[in-house]
């Protein structure tokens, strides 16, 4: 029977429990540390607001005691109104202050027994300050049950009821404490029953029930907000480790890409550039269409790993912009010129409509937006459609303040209730095949990303079958003066870097003779080592009587970083040489590392022709291209 009467008792519990959740909500069970953790909070909490009551209290007594209706029959009234007041002024603050400091002196990691134990004494130290407040009941005139009483009086009745409305300040204040505030309403309520009780139960029994039920309304109160505010504590620290578990969970992602990505490029960086090498030296057809098929396999990996780079920059906030005035014209050509092989290759139309405009943001960033939009139109737009042969326009117009530049195309057209997916990454509304040739969905988030960063507003408008316009607005400084508009010429082939003198460090050695090989091939004097020291080295015994122009560093050494190590040669040679880094480590630590240095940043794998225009943008003029 015993048995039964505890399951049965059990099971009562669990049910007031599921009810009183229906008010609070349930919270999830926490480790002692925690509980532990609150437990503080909620202590340090009332510490500062029991503070605050009690000079509530004392100033209300000073009130009382001029103000109040005190017995006049005999002198020692008079003494007890004095004593009274006093009391508060003497025993309830300076206990208050002691205990307020002795609460701020708890070590760090106080045991529950020591906070348990300061917790009750400021319970106690409350109802002891309620208590000595609700005697003064016992020295004001008492209740005036005739038709002539004045209604407002401050004798012991009104005191009472004053105080029953005064309690909802203590019930906030005093809320981080159950058994303070059940204290405060109780036991500090014992001094009305002997001062009160008598007259009220016999003159007025109905009001008597009343203020009782007052007290009883407060008690649950205080009980349901004290629960109320544990829970906000408890649902802070469960936020705090989720928050904590999230971050974790994205270090150890950005530590494993980073650990992929590296060790995956530096073959794959050595892969393209031979295949690059052999698609152009051999002659077998066969041959020649194996080399071709592993070399676009190449550069798929090479997107996909670039793409990934690119998102991870964004979100760990490692992408360094200058934001400066930049010639839209020269932009948009570049643009144009690098998509025009792409475009024909598909049978496509490719035009530029452009206007001497310019305008503020970062241009590599800005370049990289425009490239993507272009390339994604490219990809979407068929070569024919309805008779009509496909085609792509990139242009710019003015909106007041602003230039708005436009990609247009008559492609498939996205439908509208999908056109707010197209920015996810990994997301491609018509590619459930996932074919490579059409990208791998990073194009336009890397796009949104950028926009974000830079704070351009990004618009798209389509119609399925019909085509589509993305557009990026940048803020418009003002028009290029005629005489400083550039001609331009486009030039087919590689560039020549003939004498220019390149320094590499590079601790993968086939790497390293590979890049020198095919740069050795476009004119290019090689110095290339392992480590600076190497390189400075080769730098003195060489004895060169110009250079180097340009250093290119793996970010990632045996025994030192790229920076340094690009510190180290300028250092011993001329501290306003040209350099770049290169990494196939994508860590957030590396990428902020390298924002902070201000050297520019390329991610292997690294394409041959981005190599060239590179150290083509570098190249010293000789003195018959100066004049």
């Amino acid at each position: 029977m015993a048995g039964v009467h505890i399951a049965t008792h059990i099971i009562e519990h669990r049910r007031f429990a599921e009810f009183m959740n229906l008010f609070l909500g349930s919270v999830a069970s926490l480790s002692t540390e925690q509980n532990l953790f609150i437990k503080r909070e909620l202590l340090q909490s009332l510490s500062r607001r029991a503070v605050c009551w009690t000079a509530l209290v004392s100033v209300g007594a000073s009130l009382l005691c001029i103000y109040g209706s005190w017995i006049k029959t005999s002198d020692s009234y008079l003494w007890f109104r004095v004593f009274w007041v006093l009391g508060l002024w003497g025993m309830a603050a300076p206990l208050a202050a002691y205990l307020l400091k002795k609460t701020m002196a708890l070590p760090k990691h106080a045991s529950v027994n020591a906070l348990e134990q300061l917790h009750w004494a400021w319970a106690a130290a409350v109802t002891l300050t309620s208590f000595w407040w609700a005697t003064g009941s016992l020295g004001l005139t008492p209740p005036d049950f005739s038709g002539h009483a004045p209604y407002v009086k401050l004798a012991s009745s009104g005191f009472l009821e004053y105080t029953l409305i005064s309690h909802t300040f203590t019930l906030l204040l005093l809320a981080p404490s159950l058994r303070a505030n059940l204290g405060s309403f109780l036991l500090g309520a014992i001094p009305f029953g002997f001062s009160l009780g008598p007259p009220l139960f016999i003159y007025r029994p109905a009001m008597l029930g009343f203020y009782a039920a007052q007290l009883i309304g407060y008690c649950f109160l205080a009980w349901f907000i004290f629960y109320s505010q544990k829970r906000v504590y408890i649902k802070e620290i469960i936020l705090d480790e989720a928050r904590e578990r999230a971050e974790a969970a994205k270090a150890e992602k950005n530590l494993l890409i980073a650990a992929i990505s590296h060790d995956l490029r530096q073959p794959l960086t050595t892969l393209g550039l031979k295949l690059n090498f052999l698609e152009r030296s051999i002659e077998s057809t066969n041959l020649l269409e194996d080399v071709s098929i592993a070399q676009r396999q190449v550069d798929a990996m090479e997107g996909m790993i670039n793409g990934a780079l690119d998102i991870c920059r964004l979100e760990s906030g490692t992408w360094n912009v200058e934001v400066q005035e930049v010639a839209l014209p020269s932009l948009l050509r570049g643009i144009v010129v690098d998509m025009q092989p792409l475009a024909k290759a598909k049978g496509l139309k490719l035009r530029l409509h452009s206007r001497p405009y310019l305008v503020r943001t970062d241009r590599q960033a800005l370049d990289r937006i425009i490239r993507n939009m272009v390339l994604n139109a490219l990809r979407y737009t068929p070569a024919g459609q309805g008779g009509k042969q496909g085609h792509v326009l990139l242009s710019c117009q003015r909106r007041g303040s602003r230039i708005k530049i436009s990609v247009w195309d008559n492609g498939i057209g996205i439908p509208e209730d999908r056109q707010a997916d197209i920015f996810k990454s990994y997301v491609q509304v018509d590619n459930p095949e996932r074919n490579r040739e059409k990208g791998f969905g990073l194009g336009l988030s890397i796009v949104q990303g950028l926009a974000n960063l830079l704070g351009h507003k990004l618009d798209v408008d389509s119609t399925p079958g019909r085509g589509s316009r993305f557009s990026v607005t940048v803020p418009f400084m003002g028009h290029i003066p005629p005489e400083l508009l550039e001609v331009q010429t486009v030039e087919y082939g590689d560039p020549d870097l003939t004498n220019m003198v390149v320094a590499i460090i590079e601790d993968n050695s086939d790497l390293r003779i590979e890049i020198s090989m095919r740069l050795i091939e476009h004119g290019c004097y090689v110095v290339a080592g392992e480590s600076s020291s190497d390189v400075i080295e080769q730098l003195r015994i060489e004895a060169l009587a110009s250079g180097p122009h340009f250093i290119l560093s793996d970010y990632r050494l045996q025994n030192e970083d790229g920076i340094a190590a690009i510190a180290a040669v300028r250092a011993a040679t001329d501290a306003s040489i040209p350099a770049i880094l290169w990494s196939g480590d994508t860590s957030s630590a590396v990428l902020k590392n390298v924002a902070v240095s201000g050297l520019r940043f390329l991610s292997k794998p690294v394409s041959e022709r981005t190599l060239l225009s590179t150290l083509a943008k570098h190249k010293p003029k000789t003195s018959t291209e100066s004049g």
